[in-house]
């Protein structure tokens, strides 16, 4: 039976449709050729030299040299993906556009016949080229001085890397692997219950999920046959000044390798420590200070230590009166705002103000006070009112302490005790009630 009718000359009856395609769509040039170019290297060069040039510009273009932070970051790159076999043979062939993407931009006749069969017309379709692998995280804990001074910090990881002495093959003389015939995936059974059984697919443990098994003298004595080993590597973070919390960094194919697969990244997340004085609000700076009641009413002076590692002095504006809870702002004592160089966010200071300890203050200062500081006069009508004086609250003044008492209001809610008037007088003295 034919699918596809023509002439007695029995020709394939698309041969012009793949001739038009092929003289009107032409492959598109790839341009693996920047990254050594950024190293100063040829094609031909040895992993080992490409290492050796890397070392060579980075005592000159690492930026604590001077060198600007973008270019070092692309020659940084360039040598991690030219130095590693695996990943230069995708940018030789693909160049960058593999290594971001996982794209080969090649399409396929056959693609294209279905496209036009299928009313999508001649419309090229890109096909996927090396499968890209997953992204790992790794969290940084980082001080607040160094996001304002910026840093330097090394993580060490441990992360899958295809075997080189195999080039991921596991041996020579492959076999398909009995247990999952050839497939690497096969179903598992989990009892979760008397008599009760789940049903799910897992790697195939045979072959470690490669579809292949080895004869002992056929398999790689460097990664046992599972194509891959586990390496220790040392990445350097650079922290820039004003970074913000959980900002994250992403080092290009740093995650785990698998045979034909491209790497995923290498995400490390900064986690900002928690500050003994400070308190950060995005750019500006929150700080704390209690101050006697002397200097509320005539003025303050005190230094703080700050995250440039200075002590800076601070003083109180004349004839400026603070009230509890009150803030002022100090410009440009923040932190850095992120690649906005020489520009800072504002300190904030709230002022938590102390007052004498009763009994501290004699009757003779009372009676200045009084005549010192405005108000209204205390010299109530006393005749006919019945006088109460208060004394300092003690948890044994509560009276549901009392058990018998206590008994009778026990279904009864504290529904004034929520009342927002009086949440201040709770947090200042502890949970009363």
């Amino acid at each position: 039976m034919h699918f596809f009718g023509g002439g007695g000359g029995g020709g394939f009856p698309f041969d012009d449709f793949f001739s038009h395609q092929r003289r009107e769509e032409p492959e598109e040039e790839v341009d693996s050729t920047r990254f050594y170019t950024l190293l100063g290297v040829d094609k031909s060069t040895s992993c080992a030299d490409i290492k050796k040039a890397y070392r060579q510009l980075a005592k000159t273009k690492h930026p604590d040299k001077g060198g600007d932070p973008a270019e070092f970051q692309e020659i940084t790159h360039a040598s991690e993906i030219l130095s590693d076999p695996e990943k230069r043979k995708v940018y030789d062939r693909y160049g960058e556009k593999g290594i971001n993407q996982g794209m080969s931009g090649a399409d396929t006749e056959a693609s294209s016949i279905f496209d036009l069969l299928s009313g999508r017309g001649g419309r090229r379709r890109e096909q996927s080229g090396p499968r890209r692998g997953e992204d790992a995280t790794h969290t940084l804990k980082v001080g607040l001085e160094e996001i304002y001074n910026g840093a330097t910090k090394k993580i060490a990881i441990n992360r899958d890397r295809v075997c080189q002495e195999c080039n991921g093959e596991g041996g020579k003389n492959a076999k398909t692997c009995s247990g999952c015939k050839g497939r690497g995936m096969v179903n598992k059974l989990q009892m979760i219950g008397p008599n009760m059984y789940t049903q799910s697919v897992g790697q195939c443990d045979d072959c470690n999920g490669t579809g292949k098994t080895y004869d002992a003298k056929n398999r790689c004595k460097t990664c046992k046959g599972k194509t891959i080993f586990q390496e220790r590597k040392v990445i350097e973070v650079t922290i820039d000044k004003g970074i913000p919390n959980h900002h994250k960094y992403s080092f290009m194919g740093e995650s785990d390798e698998k045979p034909g697969v491209l790497p995923g990244d290498l995400i490390v997340i900064i986690e900002e420590k928690h500050h003994e004085i400070f308190k950060r609000k995005h750019a500006d700076l929150i700080f704390i200070k209690k101050i006697t009641i002397k200097e509320a009413l005539t003025g303050y002076n005190f230094k703080i230590p700050h995250l440039d590692g200075t002590e800076k002095l601070i003083e109180s504006a004349p004839l400026d009166i603070i009230k509890p809870g009150d803030i002022r702002t100090v410009r440009d004592l923040g932190m850095p705002i992120m690649r906005t160089p020489f520009k800072f966010g504002n300190l904030f200071i709230t002022f938590e103000v102390e007052f004498p300890e009763p009994k501290s203050l004699s009757r003779q200062q009372i009676n200045e006070l009084k005549n010192l500081i405005p108000g209204e006069s205390m010299d109530l009508d006393e005749a006919g009112t019945e006088k109460h004086t208060t004394i300092e609250f003690d948890r044994t003044h509560q009276t549901e302490n009392d058990a018998k008492i206590h008994s009778d209001y026990k279904d009864e809610e504290d529904e004034d005790f929520n009342d927002p008037r009086f949440a201040r007088a709770r947090n200042c003295s502890g949970t009363i009630f």
